[in-house]
């Protein structure tokens, strides 16, 4: 027999229905066979039995089938959307397949265009005519736009159809909310309707066992009455013979229980008189035992009286110890609420006054960063725009020297040695800004030498090592400036200076201390650093702290904070006019940048220029005069020719030219 979970999970109602049908007509067919197979009883109890289990049947048979009709109902929404699920999954499969044979045309079809673009950007090197070389641009720029279209039309189709999907959910989640509700209603329906069913059944059911049960009742009071009247014609004497058996019996069995009962009796007796006996010798042991505890609470009794007499009289002497003792409080409260009130009072007129100096100095603080932030960035927009001045200067003055020296003297130009030393010096203003000269430590690092006890390669080594260990230190305004500048050379000193201001390096006694602590324990002559990259915080601290010793031993202890701030404001101020001196000495060197001789080579060239530009001057004035004197001959020989060529000389007695040729025969 199938179950109710089997006959719901096949596919169609049809199958539902025969399942159904079969499982009703099995459960009718079992039910007929167990009625069947009742013949041990009566005919007519059978019949009064099957008529109950008929209707059981029945009622079980039309409840059934309405619960088929009912379910049959539920299950065609669920078929129905099944079915559309199934249509939309082959439609979803098919537009699936398409978009992939689409992407692969797409993929297939752009990559021949890409590979077509590519082949023609190898030709385009070789073209040399502008306008074809434009042309072929254009047709590659056209080429590749048109294969960014079809990527857009391909996306725009991919988002029109995720607006489809879009609506399409929306439109699948509101078909389920009205299946959902219609399933709701079809299952209050069938509650109600199977309720229903149930009610008229039960009481169908009801109504058949009652009438079974009359049938019942008036088939066994007609048995009992028959048996009651064969009773009564049954004799007498059998059943008076069958009573004093019985009583015989009965008296037989009363006897035995009353002599058994006996002797329990006397033995139980003698039992629970020993047990008087042991629990009276228990009660005297008791008795003893409550009167020796009674004696010894009386004891306690009176003791616990004593101590308590005594303890009234201390409690009393407390008492008045604790009368004077809140006297003393309550004056000390009073005393301590007073001066409270008095510090409160104090403590707030202090508060608003050490606000109100707070709030003075954080705006002091604040309009001097203000005026600090603006007077540097004033002083780097000046000092870069004087600089990159000065610098276009440079360039023309060396541009000129180039010049002279190729097109004038026709000697090879050389860089001035000057321009180099130039590069190579930087020096830092207050507000950080390389200013374009090096140290004296870059120096070192560039080959020159120091005034220190180290050679420069110690003091480059141990620079390295900390500069590469020690870059955490740098903090995002050095970072920013060192990004801004173009050489590396620079970016190394500026991060260099940076480190000495954060571990108080101030001078070239620093410095040689600084190289004596990483050097410790080697030889004079050992340029090799020994020293383990990890150790390098380590040795900082013990120069930092070494500096500090060395700075108290300087000190006198009577006047050692003073002498303190005193030295720190004059190393500050001796930086601030080393700086000075080396920004002075900047601009000076930014002035000389031509040399002496190559300045004496531009005056006696001046001058021989000058010579020269006046000889050429007097040279252009002959010319001049020569061509005007050309222009002049010229002009004579015309006239001289129209007056020689004219019709008046014909009419004179002498014309002009038999005395030219009189005058030229007397010459030849």
């Amino acid at each position: 027999m199938a179950s109710a979970s089997e006959i719901s999970s096949f596919a169609t109602q049809e199958e539902r229905i025969a399942a159904r049908r079969r499982r009703a007509e099995t459960k009718l067919r079992l039910q007929k066979e167990e009625q069947e197979g009742k013949m041990t009883k009566k005919i007519d109890t059978a019949e009064e039995v099957s008529l109950g289990k008929q209707q059981i049947g029945n009622s079980n048979a039309a409840l059934e089938r309405i619960r088929t009709e009912t379910w049959d109902e539920l299950t065609d929404i669920r078929v129905r959307f099944d079915e559309s699920e199934n249509q939309r999954r082959i439609t979803e499969e098919n537009n699936r397949l398409d978009r992939y044979e689409a992407l692969q045309i797409e993929a297939v079809t752009s990559g021949r265009k890409n590979a077509a673009i590519e082949m023609k950007w190898a030709d385009l090197l070789n073209e040399d005519i502008p306008q074809e070389l434009n042309e072929k641009l254009e047709f590659q720029k056209k080429a590749c736009q048109q294969i960014i279209d079809t990527k857009d039309r391909r996306i725009r189709d991919f988002q029109q159809e995720l607006k489809t999907k879009d609506e399409e959910y929306i439109k699948m989640l509101k078909q389920q909310g009205a299946d959902i509700t219609a399933i709701i209603g079809k299952m209050r329906e069938q509650y109600h309707t199977m309720r229903k069913n149930y009610e008229q059944q039960l009481e169908e059911i009801e109504h058949a066992f009652e009438q079974e049960r009359t049938e019942l009742l008036a088939k066994n009071k007609a048995e009992i009455d028959a048996l009651f009247q064969k009773r009564s014609q049954m004799e007498e004497t059998e059943f008076l013979e069958r009573r004093q058996r019985r009583e015989e019996g009965f008296q037989q069995q009363i006897e035995e229980n009353r002599k058994q009962f006996a002797d329990d009796f006397n033995k139980c007796k003698i039992a629970l008189e020993k047990g008087i006996q042991e629990l009276e010798q228990h009660l005297e042991k008791m008795m003893s035992t409550y009167l020796l505890n009674k004696e010894k609470l009386d004891y306690n009794l009176q003791v616990l009286t004593e101590r308590n007499k005594e303890h009234q009289a201390i409690q009393s002497t407390y008492k008045n110890r604790l009368n004077k003792l809140r006297e003393t409080l309550n004056t000390l409260m009073t005393r301590y609420n007073t001066l409270d009130q008095k510090y409160k009072h104090q403590n707030m007129e202090l508060t608003e006054e050490y606000k109100r100096l707070t709030r003075q100095f954080k705006d002091l603080q604040e309009k001097f960063r203000h005026f600090e932030t603006a007077d540097e960035k004033k002083f780097r927009e000046v000092w870069e725009m004087s600089e990159q001045e000065v610098r276009g200067l440079i360039d023309k003055i060396h541009s000129a020297d180039r010049l002279i020296h190729e097109q004038q003297l026709g000697h090879e130009w050389n860089m001035p040695k000057q321009e180099q030393l130039d590069m190579e010096l930087e020096t830092y203003s207050e507000s950080g800004t390389a200013t374009g000269k090096s140290t004296a430590i870059e120096s070192a690092e560039m080959g020159g030498s120091v005034s220190g006890k180290y050679a420069a390669t110690k003091v480059k080594k141990v620079l390295d090592l900390i500069k590469e260990e020690t870059q955490f230190l740098l903090d995002l305004k050095v970072r920013e400036q060192m990004t801004k500048l173009p050489a590396s050379e620079q970016r190394d000193v500026l991060m260099i200076d940076a480190i000495f201001r954060y571990i108080g390096v101030e001078s070239q006694e620093d410095v040689d201390l600084l190289v004596s602590i990483f050097y410790h324990g080697q030889d004079e002559d050992d340029e090799s650093l020994m020293v383990d990259p990890d150790d390098v915080l380590q040795l900082l601290k013990d120069f930092i702290q070494e500096k500090e010793n060395l700075r108290i031993q300087d000190v006198a202890p009577d006047k050692k904070k003073n002498r303190t701030r005193q030295i720190g404001s004059e190393s500050e101020a001796d930086r601030k006019a080393a700086r000075r001196k080396e920004e002075r000495k900047f601009w000076e060197k930014q002035a000389h940048v031509i040399p002496d001789m190559t300045l004496r080579v531009w005056r006696a060239l001046e001058s021989f220029l000058k010579k020269y530009y006046e000889l050429l001057q007097k040279r252009s004035k002959a010319i001049d005069n020569a061509v005007s004197l050309q222009k002049q001959n010229e002009e004579l020989k015309q006239l001289l020719d129209q007056y020689l060529g004219s019709k008046v000389n014909e009419e004179l007695q002498v014309p002009p030219t038999h005395v030219i040729r009189v005058v030229s025969g007397v010459e030849g």
